[in-house]
């Protein structure tokens, strides 16, 4: 094993540990938060994938995030640099096109499929005072291009929320969160919006994703379906309850 492959594996194995046990948000300002930026950085330079987009097999996929920093989310305030947990509302968490109501993140997931150039998140969110868990789904499409062989160039193009309870009803899942109407559980964008996201290092598990608006993602595949694909579909989904394993 070379001296690099070593590093690598020495720096992932501490990057799984802190982020197992620290959850803060990446610009918190704590020393493990630090810690863990620092790294990033030197994992970036030691990932097995460089131009991370021409690797269709290894990028593709269900990857379950662990560790985030949601970054400037238009529409709300109140989510930016923190981690699993943060309470902000629906509408922050929709870039603005969703009621504003009570929301607390549960979990989230990214859900690639290149053939079809699909770019969607599935979401948990724990909605409205009465904190109702929720599927959310994110639904966009993506592209690549030669100058930037790390970069997603995505265009987003629907908003949706439903209960994961599949006996409620979506008037009395309305009801429950204190959204208005059933039409506006669905949010569709128009133009659509235009973001980009890098791949900092990618390996057959474990992945570090950096998004436009200043979101960090760490992420691990997971063998999973396509959950916000299959709903799409009209499929009945059951994910587990977030954080998956």
């Amino acid at each position: 094993m070379s001296r690099d492959e070593e590093r690598r594996l020495a720096l992932r194995a501490e990057l799984v540990e802190t982020i197992g046990t620290h959850k803060e948000g990446f610009a918190s300002g704590t020393p493990e938060s630090k810690r863990i930026n620092e790294v990033i950085d030197e994992l970036a330079a030691l990932t097995p994938y460089p131009r991370a987009l021409d690797h269709v097999d290894v990028y593709g996929g269900h990857w379950a995030g662990e560790y985030y920093n949601f970054g400037r989310l238009v529409g709300g305030d109140g989510t930016t640099d923190q981690g699993t947990g943060v309470t902000a509302t629906l509408k922050a968490f929709s870039m603005g096109r969703m009621p504003d109501v009570p929301a607390t993140h549960a979990g989230s997931a990214l859900e690639i499929d290149p053939q079809n150039g699909i770019y969607n998140f599935y979401g948990r969110l724990l909605v409205g005072e009465a904190q109702i868990d929720s599927h959310h789904f994110t639904y966009g499409r993506f592209e690549r291009k030669d100058e930037h062989p790390d970069r997603f160039n995505v265009l987003f193009d629907k908003f949706e929320i439903a209960p994961v309870d599949p006996t409620m009803s979506v008037e009395a899942y309305c009801k429950a969160t204190g959204i208005d109407s059933p039409s506006d559980l669905v949010a569709e964008l128009s133009p659509s919006p235009k973001l980009y996201s890098d791949i900092a290092y990618m390996d057959d598990h474990m992945r570090i994703q950096l998004g436009q608006l200043g979101g960090h993602y760490i992420m691990f595949r997971k063998d999973a379906p396509l959950y916000s694909v299959e709903h799409a579909k009209g499929n009945a989904i059951n994910p587990p309850a977030f954080p998956a394993t």
